[in-house]
């Protein structure tokens, strides 16, 4: 998906619409499931967490969306205010959400072939991202739920140094644990020990490294 595509949406006309930019930090709530919103949520800029509450009452975390990025799924075209799928919350030290009047930005899409495309792009990418995850908690068990995100990590944050993959973020363990299912760090934490005794994994200042990104692929489906 071409990111470059929105980001010219925002520079020809999306300012028209554009009711308000939203400066938050880090743990700061920017929108809550199951309240209603008039709005299509988009990040500027940091990084965004989106969870849920399942039904025994534990968070579980659904993905991580950088600048850029649509953060609300769109809903149907015609409704002013909808129920918010999930709940939104700022990860990194810094981040602006650029809050889009929902029923306008809808018109627009209509309009124009180029975002409509975009749109649906978006659509099929996060379809298959639910898949993909569903399918690395339901097969793999929590080992390979834990590889798996820790592969998507590298893929979305990692640099590489020296010592290996590092995924340069600032995440506690307990949040990359609701990732995986889990709904305390004790049984993550566990996973990263094993791992770093088959040699796949070091921690560096804070920071996960991957020593062998190839080797936690395979849970990547």
């Amino acid at each position: 998906m071409n990111e470059k595509i929105l980001d010219e949406y925002f520079n020809n006309y999306a300012l028209v619409n554009c009711r308000e930019v939203i400066e938050t930090v880090k743990n700061d709530y920017i929108a809550f499931e199951k309240y209603q919103t008039s709005f299509v949520y988009v990040a500027k800029s940091g990084i965004l967490k989106m969870s849920t509450i399942l039904s025994d009452g534990n968070e579980f975390n659904i993905k991580l969306v950088g600048a850029g990025n649509i953060v609300t799924l769109l809903e149907d075209e015609v409704s002013p205010v909808v129920d918010m799928p999930f709940t939104i919350k700022t990860l990194s030290r810094e981040a602006e959400i650029i809050l889009l009047d929902r029923v306008s930005f809808w018109e627009d899409i209509k309009k124009d072939s180029i975002l409509n495309e975009y749109i649906r792009s978006y659509y099929r990418k996060n379809l298959h991202y639910q898949i993909r995850k569903t399918c690395a908690l339901a097969s793999n068990g929590k080992y390979g739920a834990v590889c798996s995100q820790l592969f998507e990590l590298q893929l979305l944050f990692g640099k590489d140094t020296d010592k290996g993959r590092m995924i340069d973020l600032s995440i506690s363990n307990e949040e990359l644990a609701k990732f995986c299912g889990m709904s305390t760090a004790s049984s993550f934490n566990r996973i990263l020990r094993k791992l770093k005794d088959q040699g796949i994994i070091q921690t560096i200042d804070n920071r996960i490294v991957i020593n062998d990104a190839d080797l936690l692929k395979p849970f990547f489906t």
